[in-house]
Formats: structure tokens, C-alpha cells, sequence
């Protein structure tokens, strides 16, 4: 997945959406360390999708570390809301630059605002509650994200 991205703060964004909408995620070997790799077109064309990893994991880059955390916070916080597995997703607030959607699901709910731009901004985030994983400010209806922000809110 990180192979894809232009920029590296929205693989954050990306592992967000792929965790917090229903169905059963994929987390390709490596992703959970930020890897790199390219598929190619051709006989043997995944090898470079799928680096060899280390004997141990103390000889893994302390670099996927931050990535590896994220992970685990947002498989926690899946594990936390099981329904997620068959959640629908609304699209509550949508431009060039935000997404705000809610995942309902078995009598649960969330809300999880995401933005790209390079500025703080506020986005509506309708009966949102607490921050649960990421970084916001909630006041009423309202979230307030940093720049290339994101945050997971309780519903």
C-alpha cells in the first residue's frame, strides 16, 4: 500500500479507511512495517511486493515502527467493534480534500474524518463523540482535524 502513495502522511489516511469500513481487511506481508514494492508484469513479477524479511524481528528498521503502532491501534480498535466486519458506510461530508463517513453496524456507530489538506480544518461530524484513535477536537457537531489529519469518533 505504501507503494502507491505520493505522500507518506496519507498511508495513515488509507490503513483508516481500510480498517473501519465493513468487510474483512487484507493486510499484505509487510504493510504492517510500511514495506515498499512494486508488482511487475511479468514471471516472478510479486518478488518485489514481497521483500524477504529479517531472521529476527529486533533486525527489522526501527523505521516501520510508528506504522507497526498504528496497526496495532487500529486492529484494536476493530477487535474492540466486532460489528465492523458487517458495517455500512454513509458518506456524511465529502470534497476534494475531506471525507467524513460514519460505519453503523449492529447498534454500533462511528464516525472517522479524514483530510489532506496542508492547513487545520473543521468538518462536520455529526453526533461524533470522543476521539477513539488519531487526532481531533470535537465541539458540538463539528470536528476540528490538524493538517493531513484524521480521528476515529465515537458515534
Amino acid at each position: 500500500m505504501a507503494s502507491r502513495l505520493t505522500d507518506e502522511r496519507h498511508l495513515a489516511h488509507a490503513l483508516v479507511v481500510l480498517l473501519t469500513t465493513g468487510g474483512t481487511p487484507a493486510v499484505y506481508a509487510g504493510d504492517e512495517h510500511a514495506f515498499r514494492g512494486i508488482k511487475e508484469d511479468r514471471a516472478g513479477g510479486d518478488d518485489a511486493v514481497r521483500p524477504r524479511f529479517p531472521v529476527s524481528p529486533a533486525e527489522l528498521s526501527p523505521l516501520g515502527l510508528p506504522t507497526y503502532a498504528l496497526h496495532q491501534e487500529l486492529v484494536g480498535l476493530r477487535r474492540r467493534h466486532r460489528w465492523l466486519h458487517t458495517a455500512r458506510t454513509t458518506t456524511l461530508h465529502l470534497t476534494n480534500e475531506e471525507l467524513v463517513y460514519e460505519a453503523v453496524g449492529d447498534g454500533g456507530r462511528l464516525v472517522v474524518a479524514l483530510s489532506v489538506r496542508e492547513a487545520p480544518v473543521e468538518v462536520p461530524a455529526p453526533g461524533a463523540g470522543e476521539v477513539l484513535v488519531g487526532e481531533a477536537s470535537v465541539a458540538g457537531d463539528r470536528a476540528r482535524l490538524p493538517a493531513s489529519g484524521w480521528a476515529v469518533l465515537a458515534g
